[in-house]
């Protein structure tokens, strides 16, 4: 099917305000979805500048009056959409982006005292020019992923900005070597309708994208600690654990005293503040969360008995350091940890519940400390801080 000039140019504005509408729909039904309503102001002022160059070339607006706004509508446009898609990825405030806007002030005085937007030729390279910088750069910065999110949507973005960037170069070679580049205004519009839509179509998956991630996590995250709950645990580990892994059961040391002595609101500091101190020593690769309570667990893919009892010494050093107060009062916490490491593939099942049986002997021995299953049934149980000096001994399983 041919589509003509007269009909590209009409159907030209009104991709521009789908668009428009599109991202006006997403900012209202997503409030944390800052930067659109700039994006859909970028696409209407666009619109409106397509319009009135039409209007001009039917003789209904003053030539100075309607190639004026209509080149000035590009540099406005491609500024807002910049600014409003870097808000939209960084989720925050446009701030000392809004410099940028004096690119769009600047060309209209300039503009305004030479009048090169009167010669057609000035005015659409100049346009043109504005427009493949922008959406270069609009496209460099979809593809920075300023939050490491990792969404999908922003690479197909990124290549329709591309693809923009392309048009722009192509049709400014078309118009200085029109002999040599055969690339009409026809086939720039078209190509350009195309873009609009898949703009928008890309930004709608990519607010839709981020908003399911953000629903995943918080079924995967435990609300008072912010570290992964049990479920997002239990979901990553594997039905077998094989020989050279290893979990570890973590409890926090008389935890019911603390809700007890110093209320809910102290034992809710301490989970959280015993379990970031935790997370923030992880090793790379080790997956830990909230068990429930004052429980936590911990799988290492690769670890040995003396690494794992290692990790979980670490561990029951870095919280016993912990200075927590609430309401001026000093809390001092501790806590115990159960080893398992299997010596041959063993359910992930049977290896938690050997953590726990350590964990237990580690409770029942004294606490703060780490006690290590072995496979001929019984429990080392390393005693890792006394009152006096640290000693070891070996207790067997109740």
């Amino acid at each position: 099917m041919h589509l003509d000039l007269a009909t590209i140019l009409i159907l030209h504005p009104l991709s521009l305000t789908v668009g428009a509408m599109c991202f006006l729909h997403l900012r209202f039904r997503s409030r944390r979805s800052r930067g659109l309503g700039k994006m859909a102001l970028a696409f209407l002022v666009l619109a409106i500048g397509s319009v009135t160059a039409g209007a001009g070339e039917e003789g209904l607006v003053e030539y100075q009056t309607w190639t004026y706004w209509s080149f000035l509508s590009g540099p406005i446009a491609y500024t807002l959409f910049f600014v409003g898609l870097q808000t939209l990825l960084t989720e925050r405030p446009a701030g000392r982006s809004v410099w940028l806007f004096a690119i769009p002030a600047s060309l209209a005085v300039v503009a305004y005292v030479f009048e090169f937007h009167l010669v057609n030729a000035y005015r659409a390279i100049v346009f043109l020019s504005i427009m493949g910088l922008y959406a270069l750069g609009s496209a460099a910065l979809a593809l920075s992923d300023p939050q490491r999110e990792g969404l999908g949507s922003r690479y197909g973005l990124a290549a329709t900005l591309c693809v923009k960037a392309m048009i722009a170069i192509a049709t400014i070679a078309g118009i200085a070597y029109p002999s040599l580049v055969d690339f009409g205004p026809a086939s720039t519009f078209l190509i350009l309708i195309l873009c609009q839509f898949a703009i928008a179509m890309f930004v709608l998956i990519l607010v839709q994208e981020r908003a399911e991630r953000r629903l995943i996590a918080l079924t995967e995250t435990d609300s008072l600690t912010g570290i992964r709950n049990r479920h997002w645990l239990m979901d990553r580990l594997p039905r077998q654990a094989p020989a050279g892994s290893a979990f570890l059961m973590i409890d926090i040391d008389h935890f019911k005293q603390v809700n007890d002595r110093h209320g809910h609101a102290a034992g809710d500091l301490v989970l959280k503040s015993v379990a970031q101190a935790m997370a923030s020593d992880m090793a790379e690769g080790a997956l830990f969360a909230r068990m429930g309570g004052e429980e936590f667990g911990l799988y290492l893919a690769k670890a040995s008995e003396v690494e794992a009892v290692a990790t979980g010494e670490r561990l029951r050093q870095t919280v016993e350091a912990l200075a927590i107060a609430h309401e001026g009062v000093e809390i001092p916490v501790t806590l115990s940890a159960g080893v398992a490491v299997p010596r041959g593939a063993i359910s992930i099942t049977r290896l938690i519940g050997r953590a726990d049986e350590a964990l237990y002997v580690a409770k029942r021995t004294g606490r703060n400390r780490v006690c290590l299953f072995e496979d001929d049934g019984m429990v080392a149980a390393e005693t890792v801080r006394a009152p006096e000096k640290s000693r070891s001994q070996t207790a067997p399983l109740p």
